[in-house]
């Protein structure tokens, strides 16, 4: 009776290149998201709130995540954290609680006073804090307005904010209601999907990270960007099932035919 042969030891990893939940370590870098982080960084830099957008499976975590490595710890304090679930409150208390700002009260307007009390001591003896929020369309707009307004108090503001979120977060923001906090974004930046070549080297990068030689071959790099749409995500997933397909028929090669079947069985 034949052992079953695991995908990790038939292909000789210690880490799966394309993880289902998170992008490859270390993150991939190419000229647009490098553009994208100066960018970000300047507008930081200049004590300027900043949104990030992109469709679903673009990279928006991996973007915040490498623009707080990219930020001086000297000069700046950055939190990051997920609009998810979270309200006007909750907004409030996760920037205090990052912060080491004491709120504990019931009441929202003495919370965003301890918030604004907090921030003032913060700007005026230490790094600038700057809140990065993942999900922001998960955000109730009128609790990103409170904490802008709060933060405004004084001149230049007291923290900055980095919005990262998906097209509705942009539709939401062109609402006239939203007008103002839209107008206080001063620097918007939108992540595209790859090209063919960085969808070829966002492949190659993840093999190697894996310690792996590139099992792709050349000839489907064109079918997966097509497939993928150059998502980072799409591009995974489909590689991912492509090599549980390889090891199915014993190929340590993801061929165009494994390749085009996984694709096939993803339209189906």
């Amino acid at each position: 009776m034949a052992v079953p042969t695991s995908l990790k030891s038939f292909f000789g990893f210690t880490r799966h290149p394309f993880p289902p939940s998170c992008p490859p370590e270390p993150l991939f870098r190419h000229a647009a998201l490098d553009s994208a982080i100066e960018q970000a960084k300047n507008a930081i830099a200049s004590r300027l709130h900043v949104l990030v957008t992109a469709p679903a499976g673009l990279g928006k975590s991996s973007f915040l995540r490498l623009l707080a490595d990219e930020l001086n710890p000297r000069d700046v304090r950055a939190v990051r954290m997920s609009g998810q679930g979270t309200g006007a409150m909750e907004l409030v208390f996760k920037i205090s609680d990052e912060l080491g700002v004491e709120t504990s009260v019931r009441s929202r307007s003495a919370a965003v006073k301890l918030l604004v009390a907090g921030l003032k001591r913060l700007s005026s003896s230490g790094p600038f804090p700057v809140a990065l929020i993942d999900e922001a369309q998960n955000l109730p707009v009128g609790a990103l307005d409170l904490v802008r307004v709060a933060a405004e108090e004084a001149a230049p503001p007291l923290i900055a904010f980095v919005l990262a979120g998906d097209e509705s977060l942009r539709r939401a923001l062109a609402k006239p209601a939203c007008a103002p906090l839209l107008g206080r974004l001063a620097a918007r930046v939108r992540l595209e999907p790859f090209g063919e070549n960085e969808t070829e080297a966002f492949v190659a990068h993840a093999f190697r990270a894996a310690g792996m030689q590139n099992l792709l071959a050349p000839s489907s790099i064109a079918t997966v960007h097509a497939a993928s749409g150059g998502s980072p995500r799409g591009i995974g997933a489909i590689l991912a099932r492509a090599m549980n397909v390889a090891l199915e028929k014993k190929s340590r090669l993801l061929t165009d035919e494994i390749v085009q079947e996984v694709i096939d069985d993803r339209a189906a």
